[in-house]
């Protein structure tokens, strides 16, 4: 009965509470690395302690303690199934669910972005030849003649803007006929799936070019 005795029906709780301490470094893992290596690596030592603290609980609980020892036996008996639970739960779902959810969230509303306003750039390109007779020498052009803002310039995606985000790539108006087969706009930041770029045409469609 010796285990009956402080502090020894503490230690379910402890290794409990340990166990779900883990999970703060395991999302920074997972966040980091997207890598199912370096997540076991938190999650078996984590889980080994949930084990620890259910089995120590239940240890004690078979003794019948009374008091303060079978609160604490018991708290640490759910506390470390919680944990097991939680870890056998959460980090799979984490990591083949929501981690990539939340990533194509946030990155394809950018790219929907960045095609609207490679279409917006086509259409100014085409008023810009009907007012001016001519294609312009470059985009900046039609920023300092008034056609377009500034932040056109400027794919949402990229950070710095040290350099326009975006290529002419004619310098003469082809026949409205080819439009559909006339690159005029091609983009220079990567698409994050597969390192492809977007490339406009003037009928306002697109393709892509590889990295």
């Amino acid at each position: 009965m010796n285990y009956l005795r402080k502090p020894f029906p503490l230690l379910p709780l402890f290794f409990g509470f340990l166990s779900l301490a883990f999970f703060i470094p395991g999302i920074a893992v997972m966040e980091k690395t997207r890598a199912w290596g370096p997540t076991m690596m938190i999650t078996f030592p984590a889980l080994l302690l949930g084990v620890m603290s259910v089995a120590l609980g239940m240890l004690i609980l078979t003794k019948k303690p009374q008091g303060s020892v079978y609160g604490q036996a018991m708290t640490g008996s759910i506390t470390g199934a919680f944990s097991v639970l939680f870890w056998l739960v959460m980090v799979p779902m984490m990591m083949i669910f929501a981690l990539p959810a939340r990533d194509a969230d946030t990155s394809e509303p950018m790219v929907e972005q960045s095609q609207e306003q490679m279409r917006v750039w086509v259409r100014h390109i085409k008023t810009f030849h009907r007012d001016q007779g001519r294609m312009p020498v470059k985009l900046e052009e039609l920023v300092e003649k008034g056609y377009a803002p500034v932040y056109l310039l400027y794919d949402p995606r990229q950070l710095s803007k040290d350099a326009p985000s975006y290529r002419l790539m004619l310098r003469e108006m082809p026949p409205e006929s080819e439009w559909g087969t006339s690159p005029v706009l091609e983009g220079r930041i990567p698409n994050p799936k597969d390192g492809t770029r977007w490339v406009a045409y003037l009928d306002e469609s697109f393709s892509t070019v590889g990295p």
